[in-house]
């Protein structure tokens, strides 16, 4: 058995997966100093130290269970530091208690919209930045931009019109085109 100092992050995820505690032992040996830079920052709650580094523990066990190993843009390191950040503001917000962490708000002063009047300024502003794009665009630009937003691929919006992918692809690029050089006329939207 290879000795665990000398493995990688994901082989180390791999083998706490497997049910592994040294393993779980020698990543969080590598990821000390982080966890415990989070923790220290949350030195002024109302929360002890030993408290706050058991739940960044758990967090950071989770964090090995959970991380896609697949994923190319955020590196295992950030997302255990994103999971034991939220874990403790989670536990300091217990701790503080609700009329403790709102305290300071003015209930007079939050502008909440109803949910049928926001979805009519949701829809009323989609309408006013489609009838814009149609004026921007050509009608074929503008039907494959709308089939493009619908989710479909481009073999697909080419077969619905009856044109080629080629044809469909350099129609999306001068739709976007179109539509980056004319940003500043959404801005009122």
């Amino acid at each position: 058995m290879q000795e665990l100092d000398r493995l990688e992050v994901s082989d180390l995820i791999l083998k706490i997966r497997e049910g592994s505690d040294e393993a779980f032992s020698e990543l969080i040996r590598r990821y000390l100093p982080m966890i415990k830079k989070v923790v220290a920052g949350f030195s002024g709650a109302k929360i002890r130290s030993d408290e706050a580094f058991c739940e960044a523990s758990v967090a950071f066990y989770k964090a090995a269970k959970t991380y896609n190993l697949a994923s190319t843009e955020v590196t295992f390191g950030l997302y255990a530091r994103i999971c034991v950040y939220r874990r403790l503001c989670d536990l300091v917000g217990k701790e503080n208690g609700k009329e403790d962490l709102f305290s300071d708000l003015d209930i007079d002063t939050i502008s909440v919209q109803s949910g049928i009047e926001s979805a009519l300024v949701s829809r009323e502003n989609m309408q006013s930045a489609l009838l814009l794009i149609k004026s921007l665009l050509s009608e074929y630009e503008y039907e494959v931009f709308i089939l493009h937003l619908e989710g479909y691929t481009t073999s697909a919006i080419a077969q619905k019109l009856s044109k080629s992918p080629k044809s469909v692809d350099n129609a999306k690029a001068r739709a976007i085109k179109h539509l980056r050089d004319s940003r500043a006329g959404f801005s009122d939207i």
